[in-house]
């Protein structure tokens, strides 16, 4: 999981396709055994994606996925990743 960002940078197309399949894990995975730790490992593959390309796309997704979570705790947690480095 934390290395799938890696695809996404090798060009526009997969890059699309690597936002779009972990938004939608990002989504799926809330019910299972450590959905919380998913969801962070993918907040920051998508961070790690963002430092390479420098997309703005690729920006927004990962906040837009941090705004859905209902727990404040964890929001606050995912979006430490995207804090100015």
């Amino acid at each position: 999981m934390q290395s799938l960002w890696k695809g996404g940078a090798a060009g526009k197309k997969q890059q699309q396709k690597c936002v779009d399949g972990l938004a939608g894990r990002f989504k799926e995975c809330i019910t299972e055994k450590n959905g919380t730790l998913i969801r962070y490992d993918i907040i920051q593959g998508l961070r790690k994606l963002y430092d390479v390309v420098k997309d703005d796309q690729v920006k927004e997704k990962a906040l837009e996925l941090i705004e859905t979570e209902e727990d404040i705790k964890y929001r606050k947690k995912y979006a430490s990743l995207w804090r100015v480095k």
